[in-house]
């Protein structure tokens, strides 16, 4: 079959979730016998969408990249107008500039997938030469737009988690456009069925599959960066949306329970210090607790306006090595995002064979939690703290649960995600 991806960012120097579900699924496809073709633009900030790749057509490994200019979004507007619809929902007018402010908006990519127009040389000349057309993500005016011009054929992969986004009117719309809908987990299939009454619309969990990964090497981690003898790895965009405050100050939280119940002078001494630096938000350095107490480390790029404490360690953005080599020092892998539709994260640390402590709120990540046994939930600081202490203290737990993750890691393979597509594929 031939099938077409919508999506507003592609490429291998994309840090984004979705974006590398998208990436990967395409060329696990191509491998798999089927011809991909990627609409997407020339950005690869997904705020400014400032152009970074040249318009036209590349190749990816047998995926044909078909990139289009961006009109130029605001970015303030469409955070205003979030904030405005959150509090006064169920303006259609309102949710539609949005989602124009927002963008990102490509007129070209339109009218080439509408076929009127094309000025890029390609096998196809416009989307009716396309057996499926799967729009990835419902959240972006890549998806908004194209859906009612290949409604007909459309797949929509709504990489949905509950967000004031998803309840508005349009994004109803736009899910209700969908032909089938290709979801990441159980999870999200059910939130989305609910949220968007789509309750005879066939649906597929396709998920994902996980690359190779090199082998991980715990004293090269620790050549390369100044880490704590023990700790907890969090892997990701380093950004308040993603959770990483909150995780900052239940950690901080954590090490002073530690140093707190510890009770000798020095710990107590380092307690004393912390006060002043919990006023300045910050918070004790790990590496002066009790032995044992697990600090923590931050790896990725880190989002603009973020202050990081000097007690939390850094590594900016990793490699695909470096990642690896970072999951081998680690002792747990912690999730504190509360919007997921799917935890890639997770499946790497159990691949590795690191339990989680994944936040309670994001269903996603608690359902794969329970369906692996590979890890722990935390609903706040206090459980958070507890829940870290537990692991840290019990090697055995740890390494029970990274054996019962690997397993069920194991089972995320991209020949299993290939077949599911091709479920989606026959129910147009």
């Amino acid at each position: 079959m031939n099938v077409a991806f919508v999506v507003q960012r592609y490429g291998a120097e994309v840090a984004g979730g979705a974006e590398a579900l998208c990436r990967d699924t395409a060329r696990a496809l191509v491998r798999a016998g089927e011809s991909v073709t990627v609409f997407t633009t020339t950005a690869r900030d997904y705020l400014a969408w400032d152009p970074f790749y040249p318009a036209g057509v590349t190749d990816d490994d047998g995926v044909e990249v078909r990139r289009f200019a961006v009109d130029p979004p605001d970015p303030q507007r469409s955070a205003d107008l979030v904030r405005h619809l959150g509090l006064d929902p169920g303006d259609p007018a309102r949710e539609a500039e949005w989602a124009m402010a927002q963008g990102p908006v490509s007129r070209d990519m339109l009218s080439a997938l509408s076929g009127l127009g094309d000025s890029h040389q390609s096998r196809s000349q416009h989307e009716n030469a396309y057996d499926a057309v799967a729009c990835w993500t419902y959240l972006y005016a890549t998806s908004q737009l194209a859906m009612p011009l290949v409604r007909d054929r459309a797949v929509l992969v709504p990489l949905a988690h509950e967000e004031p986004m998803l309840r508005f009117t349009l994004t109803r719309g736009v899910i209700r456009m969908a032909k089938v809908l290709a979801f990441m987990t159980p999870e999200e299939r059910q939130l989305v069925v609910d949220t968007a009454e789509v309750h005879d619309t066939p649906g597929v969990v396709v998920g994902a599959g996980l690359d190779p990964s090199p082998d991980g090497d715990a004293d090269r981690a620790r050549r390369r960066w100044d880490l704590p003898p023990r700790f907890a790895l969090y892997l990701g965009r380093v950004d308040a949306a993603k959770g990483v405050d909150a995780l900052i100050r239940a950690h901080r939280d954590y090490v002073q329970a530690a140093i707190r119940d510890a009770g000798d002078a020095r710990a107590r001494g380092a307690g004393d210090r912390s006060r002043g630096d919990r006023a300045r938000g910050g918070g004790p350095d790990a590496r002066t607790a009790p032995p044992g107490t697990l600090g923590l480390v931050l790896a990725g790029r880190e989002a603009p306006g973020m202050d990081i404490p000097p007690w939390v360690a850094t590594t900016g953005f990793i490699t695909d090595d470096e990642r690896a080599d970072l999951l081998a020092a680690a002792e747990v892998v912690v999730l504190p995002s509360p919007y997921e539709s799917l935890s890639l994260v997770a499946l790497e640390a159990w691949r590795a064979r690191r339990p989680t402590l994944g936040y309670a709120r994001a269903q996603v990540v608690a359902g794969q939690i329970a369906r692996s046994g590979g890890g722990l939930l935390y609903t706040g600081p206090g459980t958070y703290a507890r829940q870290l202490a537990r692991l840290a203290a019990n090697p055995a737990e740890r390494q029970a649960m990274g054996e019962s993750g690997r397993a069920f890691a194991s089972t995320w393979t991209w020949d299993a995600c290939v077949d599911r597509w091709g479920e989606v594929l026959a129910l147009l």
